[in-house]
Parts: C-alpha cells; sequence; structure tokens
C-alpha cells in the first residue's frame, strides 16, 4: 500500500518534533523538504570530530522504513565506505555500506544483506527492529552508536 504524500509528511512532521531534543553542537537535523520528503542529519562524533552526513528519504513512510543512506561529508557522494562510520560488535554500520537493521529501508535492496530474508511491509513487527520504530529512535541509535566508544572506530575508509 502507498500513503499519500501528505499523510506521509504529517507523520514525519509530528515524529521530528520529537527530534528537537536530540539536536546539539554536534546533531543538527536540516529542515524536513515535503516536496522530496527527504531530511538530512549532520552528526559529529565526540570520539574522534569526525562528520558524518545522513541523508533520510521517507517517501512511504511508515508503510515502509526510510531509506538511511550516509553522504560523504566532502564529496556528497552516496554510499561510499568513506561516508559510512565503523562500529564494532553488532553490525548495525553493515561493511555491505548500509544500516543492518530492519529500521533502514537499504537493508532491503537486491545485493544488501537482507534482500531476500525480511519483508519491508510490517518492517515493525521485525524481531530485530528493537526499538527502532520511530525516526526519534532511528536517529537516537545512530547517535549513540557513534558517541560510543565501546561500538565507534572511527570512519570505514
Amino acid at each position: 500500500m502507498t500513503l499519500p504524500p501528505n499523510i506521509v509528511n504529517d507523520i514525519v512532521c509530528e515524529e521530528l518534533k520529537k527530534c528537537t531534543s536530540l539536536q546539539s553542537e554536534s546533531f543538527c537535523i536540516s529542515p524536513y523538504d515535503e516536496h522530496s520528503q527527504v531530511f538530512t542529519v549532520h552528526i559529529k562524533s565526540k570520539i574522534d570530530d569526525e562528520e558524518y552526513l545522513l541523508e533520510v528519504k521517507c517517501d512511504n513512510y511508515n508503510e515502509y522504513p526510510p531509506y538511511l543512506e550516509f553522504l560523504d561529508p566532502i564529496t556528497n557522494e552516496r554510499g561510499t565506505k568513506n561516508a559510512y562510520p565503523y562500529c564494532n560488535g553488532d553490525g548495525f554500520f553493515n561493511t555491505a555500506l548500509c544500516i543492518c537493521n530492519p529500521c533502514s529501508r537499504k537493508a532491503y535492496v537486491t545485493g544488501m544483506p537482507h534482500n531476500n530474508d525480511w519483508n519491508m511491509v510490517g518492517w515493525k513487527e521485525n524481531d530485530r527492529v528493537n526499538s527502532l520504530n520511530t525516526l526519534y529512535t532511528i536517529l537516537k541509535a545512530i547517535l549513540y552508536r557513534i558517541n560510543s566508544s565501546t561500538y565507534y572506530s572511527g570512519r570505514m575508509k
């Protein structure tokens, strides 16, 4: 089922209101573009001052999860190793160059880790989504990992 853009925009705008508490010097959310249904997040790691730019595409949200893609902070190139943070242990920032969780639409794309074993429709019911079922919890998890010495190991390169 495809949700009408105005319904998607209402959902996204409402959820983004909850994200204002995450805003800081090291975490800045751009205004949401209702036409393209995209916003970006600038994240600066408190561990090594590396800067990350996350593009969040919300078309058909929340029927489908958002499409989460890191952009190279210098060239704006999408989905390169230099664009992605590397995290030890949990594979959240996957070396296949995606966020490996049901909350990330990119994880379902052909050639990505879960294009055959997860269903995008009903993504919130997937056991592996855990609490990452809103824009707030998704962005909070990304911010946490980029600022955690337990998980974060710099840029993939």
